[in-house]
């Protein structure tokens, strides 16, 4: 029962979305689709209920796919004149503004209102980059005004004008300084730059050369601004105070402070909704996360460190147990770490090749060891929350970034794999299948001749 609530909830939702935004095609294979999953709910079409509970799952990850689809077509700019023309826009910060490795200023608006070179002025919706010479980081919901030029899809600003901005920003980036200065002090070093990047998600990626590194070596979730801090600051809260109820209260109230400090970030909610939602099982969980955050913070879910994170989390809980249970009886207790990243990658390889033309098989073996890294580059961050900069903290972060530096140096001089490559990893995977069906079968029968 509680798969076909979920399968007749998204039906409503993505049935609504795609009557709003597409056509009569999309409209008939969904009704399609809806009305298969249906009758398979209700056993008119197969008899086994394995088969059944299937269908519906099945139907709630394509449900759950077309809202994605529809949801990131609406984020397409669409002004009402040409690009050409257009000297001014209108719109809104979604989240913090960042710096990309040129040193350029990078924001993503969305927007509200487009000038031509002539003062006409039309209404303009989805969401635009802009790139430009700013300094200083605009916190997200900060409503601006620029004047520039589009190019090759982006928009090129030589003027920012701020229109409004409430006391929430006040307190944001006052809260937000203070922190950055604590972690970073007034050195400006390579080891705090990653660890305020990956606590803070803020940094000049001008600064941090490791960040292209890892791109090129397939590593780039690693340095990505992920929700592992907010299990730790979660478990300091439960290991300081208990498994009580005032435990999960100061829990959540440090986990909703830091989401709030670090601003709305794609990787921040998820994180935040599955720790709300931990009360629902793992895959039921992993579903709703993905619907809450498509229907209440559809702006970010069109960046591609969104859709690699939640790639990561689907191949983790659907792909992952599987893998390890081929696994475990060859690498041991190693197999949950390998068998994630087995996972992960038959999911994201082929995103890899299609943004950059190759992947790098030695990731495999070398993605669990560069999370270890950043998971204690971002523990060295709220140590120097906590403490300062001391000695001994800068030490050994250095070293931190030492070891992280050289394991992608490492990985950039191995050779990179295409879809051949891809193609044998499947290969792979699908033969550690069938020898484990044919083992498990093999024992059953052995152990049935045994008993008789």
């Amino acid at each position: 029962m509680k798969y076909l609530m979920i399968c007749l909830l998204l039906s409503v939702l993505s049935f609504c979305l795609i009557t709003c935004a597409a056509g009569c095609i999309l409209i008939i294979v969904h009704l399609f689709v809806v009305s298969i999953s249906f009758l398979s709910a209700c056993g008119t079409l197969f008899p086994s209920a394995r088969i059944r509970q299937a269908a519906v799952v099945s139907f709630i990850g394509l449900a759950a796919s077309a809202l994605a689809f529809v949801t990131c077509r609406s984020l397409d700019p669409e002004i009402c004149f040409p690009e050409a023309y257009i000297t001014r826009i209108e719109g809104s910060v979604i989240y913090d503004s960042s710096f990309t490795k040129n040193g350029n200023h990078m924001m993503k608006i969305r927007l509200r209102r487009c000038i031509t070179n002539t003062g006409d002025e039309g209404t303009a919706s989805g969401v635009v980059t802009v790139v430009g010479n700013e300094v200083q980081i605009i916190s997200a919901g900060v409503h601006v005004r620029l004047n520039g030029a589009f190019s090759d899809g982006l928009f090129i600003y030589d003027d920012i004008q701020v229109l409004e901005r409430n006391t929430l920003n006040d307190i944001r980036e006052n809260l937000i300084s203070r922190l950055q200065r604590r972690v970073l002090g007034d050195d400006d070093d390579d080891a705090s730059l990653l660890s305020s990047l990956l606590l803070l998600g803020r940094a000049d990626g001008a600064k941090i050369g490791l960040q292209e590194k890892a791109r090129q070596c397939g590593c780039a979730h690693v340095l990505a601004l992920s929700g592992m801090h907010l299990g730790l600051l979660a478990g300091i809260c439960m290991s300081l105070f208990g498994k009580g109820r005032l435990a999960r209260v100061l829990a959540f109230a440090a986990v909703s402070a830091f989401v709030f400090a670090a601003g709305p970030r794609a990787s921040l909610i998820r994180a935040a909704l599955s720790f709300f939602l931990f009360f629902i099982p793992l895959k039921e969980r992993t579903v709703a996360v993905f619907c809450i955050h498509l229907i209440l913070f559809p702006m970010t879910m069109g960046e591609p460190g969104c859709c690699y994170g939640y790639l990561a989390i689907f191949a983790i809980v659907s792909l992952s147990p599987y893998i390890r249970a081929v696994l475990f009886q060859y690498c041991g207790r190693l197999s949950s770490l390998v068998s994630a990243t087995l996972a992960v990658l038959a999911f994201s390889a082929p995103v890899y090749i299609l943004q950059n033309g190759f992947w790098c098989p030695a990731v495999i073996v070398a993605s669990p060891l560069a999370g270890v890294l950043a998971g204690l580059s971002m523990s060295m961050g709220l140590l120097l929350l906590v403490f300062g900069r001391a000695a001994w903290i800068l030490k050994a972060n250095s070293l931190i970034f030492s070891c992280m530096e050289r394991l992608f140096d490492m990985l950039l001089d191995f050779p990179k794999a295409g879809w051949l490559g891809y193609g044998i990893l499947v290969l792979l995977l699908l033969s550690m299948f069938v020898l484990n069906r044919l083992q498990h079968r093999w024992s059953t029968s052995t152990d049935s001749v045994i008993s008789i």
